[in-house]
């Protein structure tokens, strides 16, 4: 009988391990991706379902707008009588804030329990037909979490 050395199964069993190993780490990271990418796209719908929500009360507000400007126009001044019916928003939008220090109108829209949508309009007495109702003077995500850091060790201690 011939002995062999047995270098040949050796190589075969290491480079075995190895497939193994590096199928296995493949499986965990596509595994950790297709979690991250859930998250995203979880993410990405809430957030656009809060704007499409934000469009509709601007939508709604503008018609309210259009409302205040066919009273206004048969007043003796158009323009205040216009502005003055706009402190009244919130009996026609429930979500919509008159901010009679800056003549604007705010509301926010949740996006998660700790983000919202915060919009500012600014009313306008149109001096055109063609002209808008209101400007768009905010439109954006807030933050309303309190954040905080993570813990952090002292690895290094210099000697």
């Amino acid at each position: 009988m011939r002995k062999t050395s047995g270098v040949s199964l050796m190589l075969l069993i290491f480079l075995s391990l190895c497939l193994i190993t590096f199928s296995l780490l493949s499986l965990s990271g596509a595994t950790a991706d297709e979690t991250l990418s859930q998250k995203s796209a979880d993410r990405t719908t809430q957030y656009y379902a809060a704007v499409t929500s934000a469009n509709e009360i601007i939508s709604r507000i503008d018609a309210a707008l259009a409302g205040y400007l066919k009273k206004a126009e048969t007043a003796d001044d158009p323009k205040s009588s216009y502005i003055n019916q706009c402190a009244s928003i919130s009996a026609l939008v429930s979500e919509a804030e008159w901010n009679s220090d800056a003549l604007s109108i705010t509301f926010s829209v949740p996006i998660t329990e700790n983000q919202v949508i915060c919009v500012s309009l600014h009313p306008e007495y149109p001096d055109r037909t063609e002209d808008t109702l209101f400007h768009i003077t905010s439109f954006e995500t807030v933050n309303t979490g309190e954040w905080t850091p993570d813990k952090s060790e002292n690895l290094y201690q210099p000697g």
